[in-house]
């Protein structure tokens, strides 16, 4: 398996998500803020290379686990509801990349806090629109079958050390991605995880009601 860049003009990333995602709705940023937003964007236009790699393989839900070739996935009862009648799986690993972990770690050495926060947000939005990237890929491939919403491990009570077992299935450090003893990913702002498929599935999008962290910041009330 071969791992894929992303061209960054396929991102689209933009200065009004960053803005919503930073949490201004009804008030406008200051002019130092639009100034750093301005200058990242054009900064990671040029340097930033997402990459991604996904294969895909018949699988079975069984009880509360999902089992993917040799590998028995502890999902949980929450998301393997969601993954019902899906027949076949993705398996994934998506990441904003070495070069974007590097402009992190310039912001970090320069000790602007407000720049290093922005940066967070921004490569959160990167990797999470390399995941709506694979997602059409996907559809692509799929046709006239149906996908669910991605999961990943450390959601939903998927313990994150599964994430051994999706490395297991995607080989040694995919897309550059490696996988510490704890199972935290590096570079950081990279994501791994299932995506369900079958002609039957319900493409049922993530949402709060599906989740039992009561102290998460976007939960709905």
């Amino acid at each position: 398996m071969d791992d894929c860049l992303i061209d960054y003009s396929e991102i689209g990333l933009s200065q009004e998500e960053i803005l919503r995602e930073i949490g201004y709705r009804d008030t406008l940023p200051d002019a130092s803020v639009l100034e750093i937003i301005t200058c990242l964007l054009a900064r990671l236009a040029k340097e930033v290379r997402p990459r991604y790699l996904y294969f895909v393989s018949e699988g079975e839900i069984n009880g509360t686990s999902v089992h993917i070739q040799n590998q028995q996935f502890e999902t949980g009862p929450v998301i393997t509801r969601l993954l019902d009648k899906s027949s076949s799986f993705a398996v994934f690993v998506a990441t904003a990349g070495n070069e974007f972990e590097q402009i992190m770690q310039e912001s970090k050495t320069k000790g602007d806090m407000l720049e290093n926060y922005i940066l967070d947000v921004m490569g959160t939005a990167i990797v999470e629109k390399a995941g709506d990237y694979i997602e059409r890929m996907l559809e692509k491939e799929l046709l006239e079958m149906l996908h669910t919403n991605r999961f990943s491990p450390g959601y939903c009570n998927w313990h994150l050390t599964e994430q051994r077992k999706i490395f297991g299935l995607l080989g040694n450090q995919p897309c550059g991605v490696a996988l510490s003893d704890v199972c935290l990913m590096s570079p950081i702002k990279s994501i791994s995880g299932i995506i369900g498929i079958g002609k039957d599935v319900e493409p049922r999008q993530y949402a709060c009601r599906y989740c039992e962290l009561e102290s998460c910041f976007k939960r709905k009330k």
